[in-house]
């Protein structure tokens, strides 16, 4: 399935999941975000939306405002940067590299499994990144990259 949304590892100032975030906080206010994505909109973590607003210190309804109201993604990502607990470049890519190397625990995979049942017919998703994980479901790579 070819996806509506960017790869959670495609990047905004640094930050992995942000563009994918702004993406799901338009397509739900037009009304076509897909209903299988809703529950995770904004969710608190373990969500990777909650995720990156527990390491930028946002709150989800603000965030919310602010995309909407921003033009384009460097609005976005200059609001981020305003209200945000500032991140160095170090400090966010040591944050994406523990999303991509966490492996979850027997009952989270199950769960993944649930969530994502295409790939799980195919690949251990206990023992996939996330991120390979919604790429794979989203059609951008045909296998895991580890």
């Amino acid at each position: 399935m070819t996806s509506l949304l960017r790869s959670p590892r495609e990047t905004l100032g640094g930050y992995v999941i942000l563009p994918r975030l702004i993406d799901k906080v338009r397509l739900h206010a037009r009304g076509t975000l897909p209903t299988e994505y809703h529950p995770q909109l904004l969710a608190p973590e373990p969500a990777l939306d909650g995720r990156f607003l527990a390491f930028t210190g946002l709150d989800a309804g603000k965030l919310r405002a602010a995309i909407l109201s921003s033009h384009d993604d460097a609005a976005v990502l200059s609001w981020v940067e305003r209200h945000g607990t500032p991140r160095t470049d170090a400090e966010k890519t040591a944050w994406a590299e523990a999303i991509d190397a966490y492996r979850p625990d027997p009952e989270r995979a199950a769960r993944r499994a649930q969530n994502y049942p295409t790939v799980a017919a195919r690949f251990d998703v206990g023992g996939m990144s996330v991120f390979d994980v919604i790429d794979l479901d989203e059609g951008r790579i045909d296998r895991p990259t580890r």
